[in-house]
Parts: C-alpha cells; structure tokens; sequence
C-alpha cells in the first residue's frame, strides 16, 4: 500500500471499513485498498499515526481538515517537530500512542460489527419470509389453475413481484457478508499487533529497570 507503515495501512483499512459498512461514503485520498495514494498529506497523515506519532484525537482532527481539503503540510510538521523534542524518559510515547490507537480502532470494529450483523440477520429473516411467500404463492396457483385461471395467473404475478424484492436483497446480503469476513480478518490483524505492542513495552519496563 502507498501509506509507507503497515500498522497506518491497517488503520485505513479500518476506516473503509467502519465508512463502508455504515452506509457512509468511503473515505478519500486513495484510488482504491492497496492502491497508490492520490493524497500524499492524506497518506503521510495514516503513517504517522500508525506509528504512533500522533494520538486519536490529533488524527481525528487532522483527517476532518483532510477531507475538507484543508490538511497543509505545515499541520503535519508541526507535529513531527513535537515527536522529535519528545522525552522518553517515562516510557514510550510513540508506542502508547499506537497502541491506544489500536485498541480504539478495535472497539469501533466491535460496535459496528454488531450492528452489521443484526442487519445481516434482518436481512436473512426477510429473504427467508420472502421464500417462503413465493412458495406459497406457486402453490396456491397450482391448486386452483384448473377451475380459476385467472386467479392462478395472479398469484403467479405476486410471486413474481415478491421476486423483484429477492433480486434485490440477496446481492445486499452477499456484500454484507463479505464486509464482515473481511473486518474479521483486520480485528485478527489489529489484535496481532496490539499484542506485539505490548510485548514492546513490556520489554521497555524491564530494560528501565535493569538500568536502575
């Protein structure tokens, strides 16, 4: 990917992701996931908070001003300028930053996992309603074709438009489904590198004490 820090690429796949599977437009500033990046500053902003040079709500207010088309490359600078100057004296801060940026991602994922789930499952409960109704339909029809035609050419019609309704929710279930394999595989990913973050930091503790 074009962002240049694996843990910044996840984060932006996270947000076209928690975009996406709310309804809202995805995110600008990339041609597409793991394609090159059409906004430097956009993709220069992912990195620095994927390496936890920035904390949650420095990046939140960075990317509204992003979308808006207002970032400047003086509003990231300023911030790198700050990480440079930054004690590390009492512990890591780069490595805090990160890792609370992972687990707020990983709670956003949660909420909005369960919420696409109970519209999948609206969604499987009104296809199976309506299955149900076509076969009723079809069966009605064929009982009654031999001494009322005309009521049997309308049911069929009803079955018919019940179809229409079908066409239309099936692709919705099938995209939804994917959406949440595909979360599933991030929060697994996210997860790997919470768990590699705090190994880090722990390590930190240990070597701070051994210098004691």
């Amino acid at each position: 990917m074009g962002c240049g820090s694996p843990l910044g690429d996840l984060f932006y796949l996270a947000d076209t992701l928690l975009y996406h599977t709310d309804g809202s437009s995805l995110p600008l500033g990339r041609r597409g996931i793991g394609g090159e990046s059409d906004n430097p500053l956009r993709s220069q902003l992912y990195q620095m908070y994927g390496e936890g040079q920035i904390s949650e709500e420095v990046f939140t207010a960075l990317r509204i001003l992003a979308d808006r088309g207002q970032l400047r490359p003086a509003d990231l600078a300023v911030h790198r300028a700050r990480v440079q100057h930054r004690s590390v004296g009492h512990g890591d801060p780069v490595t805090a930053n990160a890792l609370r940026s992972i687990r707020s991602r990983l709670t956003q994922l949660a909420q909005v996992r369960a919420a696409s789930e109970k519209v999948l499952a609206d969604l499987e409960t009104q296809l199976s309603d309506i299955n149900q109704r076509m076969d009723d339909k079809e069966q009605a029809a064929r009982r009654i074709i031999e001494r009322d035609e005309e009521s049997a050419r309308q049911r069929l019609a009803e079955k018919a438009e019940l179809g229409l309704s079908r066409d239309r929710l099936a692709p919705q279930v099938d995209a939804l489904q994917t959406d949440l394999s595909r979360l599933e595989d991030l929060r697994a990913q996210l997860e790997a590198k919470s768990i590699e973050l705090e190994a880090v930091q722990a390590r930190g503790r240990l070597n701070e004490e051994m210098l004691k």
